[in-house]
């Protein structure tokens, strides 16, 4: 049987040859381990492969120095096995070659080095060896701690697609404050994933360098939303005068925290020609929007801002009125008084016919500061008056009861039509005089009634006070009843 094992060796089917190795194996034998070294040097790698995790569950120390030469082995996956194999050995003699793993070219193998030397208790010698260590177990912010020298090994983590945490690569650099730093991030704000992307504006905007501006302003066009407001916040915090109408091209965005960013930016750039442009968005659908262009315009603090604040004091949503009642007084403690508030006036009397309460008795409160007289009660009507929703939807259920299978219903939406009043259920209630059951019939009677009829002139039945036909006769109907 072992000849024909080894046999199988040579075999040109590596299916075959794995199945050779696991044989050698399970015998343990000096000659077969031998012969598991030998194997070492196949053409496939799956086949050496296994021969590396045989060598590692037999914990055999005379492979070691063929493991060792397996580091150099084309396939990581073999490279990595090699790395498990010398820890399942438990010979620390290897360190110096799990050392030089550590700058393996697979992150797979670096961080099973790294682990492997942890296992064994080494130390770093030196701040190269610490820096190797920290981004080989992904921690980067550790490795930029260190200083210029986590440079290029957090360049080439940055540069391996397979890295899974290439945003904390990211922030890891813009740690370091060496200006070599600037194009690779610049270079990243091209990169396929979005996250990368967003790393890079913001490691940009925390640089503050006047050279990636352009770079910056390109972002604002990108797909992502997330990365177009970090380059609007990251123009922002440059304090670049230059970006303002970068700043001003972004208020227009789709997306609500884009136009949200480029305001608060606009904000912290404090130019005057903010100010129209800003106070267009004071009616941006998003009160967040809304929100931060009443704080930007106090961060400018300019009184032609005045007139929109003033307006802005009747905003539907009650934290834009606080932050606009704020501002105002920063602006100037007696706004009311000044003529830029008066020009506010016709835009105010305009909200008092709003459909939202809050927003008549807002602008009902503002009027009534800048004239210094009673305020005016905001003016309601069949549009503005929320009742009246509430009363055409209970009118239409009523009616629409009056035609329900269930008996009880009909007499109670008769009923409740005599009691709202409401001239509408004129043909409605009439219509129920015909019911079926005598005591619907009668109690829509006694609902015309109390809208305003009284008996025909001739005893026929029911007719209006202005004169119109009359109704069918009280008494095909069976109602006799005295009123």
């Amino acid at each position: 049987m072992h000849w024909w094992t080894l046999q199988q060796l040579k075999f040109k089917n590596p299916q075959t040859r794995r199945q050779a190795i696991e044989k050698l194996a399970s015998e343990g034998t000096d000659e077969s381990v031998e012969h598991l070294i030998s194997a070492l040097q196949d053409d496939d790698n799956a086949v050496r492969l296994a021969v590396v995790q045989a060598l590692g569950r037999l914990k055999e120390t005379r492979a070691i120095p063929a493991l060792v030469q397996g580091m150099r082995d084309p396939d990581p996956e073999v490279r990595e096995a090699v790395v498990g194999a010398l820890m399942q050995m438990g010979d620390a003699t290897c360190t110096e070659v799990l050392v030089g793993a550590l700058k393996d070219l697979n992150l797979s193998v670096r961080r099973r080095a790294a682990k492997a030397l942890d296992f064994f208790g080494w130390k770093p010698s030196n701040d190269i060896q610490r820096v190797l260590r920290f981004i080989a177990l992904g921690e980067y912010a550790k490795a930029a701690n260190i200083g210029t020298l986590a440079l290029e090994p957090l360049l080439t983590a940055l540069r391996d697609k397979q890295c899974p945490n290439r945003r904390n690569v990211v922030e890891a650099l813009s740690q370091i404050g060496d200006e070599r730093v600037l194009k690779p991030l610049m270079s990243a704000l091209r990169d396929s994933d979005g996250h990368v992307r967003v790393a890079a504006v913001e490691a940009l905007g925390s640089l503050r360098d006047p050279r990636s501006a352009d770079s910056l302003t390109l972002s604002l066009k990108d797909q992502d939303p997330l990365v177009r407001a970090a380059a609007a916040n990251a123009l922002g915090a440059m304090n670049d005068n230059g970006g303002f109408d970068r700043l001003v091209a972004s208020l227009k965005d789709l997306d609500w925290s884009v136009r949200k960013a480029s305001v608060e930016s606009l904000g912290k750039l404090k130019d005057v020609r903010g100010v129209e442009a800003l106070t267009i968005l004071l009616k941006d659908p998003d009160h967040d929007v809304r929100e931060a262009v009443v704080a930007s315009l106090g961060q400018i603090r300019h009184r032609s801002a005045i007139e929109h604040l003033v307006v802005t004091l009747a905003d539907p949503q009650s934290s834009v009125r606080h932050a606009a009642a704020g501002v105002l007084k920063q602006l100037d403690p007696e706004w009311e008084r000044s003529e830029e508030a008066r020009l506010a006036v016709p835009a105010l009397k305009s909200a008092m016919t709003s459909k939202e309460y809050w927003v008549r008795q807002a602008a009902s409160d503002t009027l009534s500061k800048l004239s210094n007289t009673p305020k005016p009660e905001p003016t309601l009507n069949s549009f503005s008056d929320p009742i009246y929703y509430k009363r055409a939807a209970a009118f239409q259920a009523l009616v629409q009861a009056l035609a329900d299978w269930d008996r009880d219903l009909r007499l109670a939406a008769a009923e409740a039509l005599g009691r709202i009043a409401d001239q509408r259920a004129l043909e409605p209630l009439t219509e129920a005089l015909h019911d079926v059951d005598q005591w619907v019939r009668e109690s829509a009677e006694k609902a015309l009634w109390r809208l305003g009829w009284e008996p025909a002139a001739d005893g026929r039945g029911l007719a209006p006070v202005d004169g119109e036909t009359a109704f069918i006769r009280r008494e095909t109907l069976g109602m006799a009843k005295s009123y």
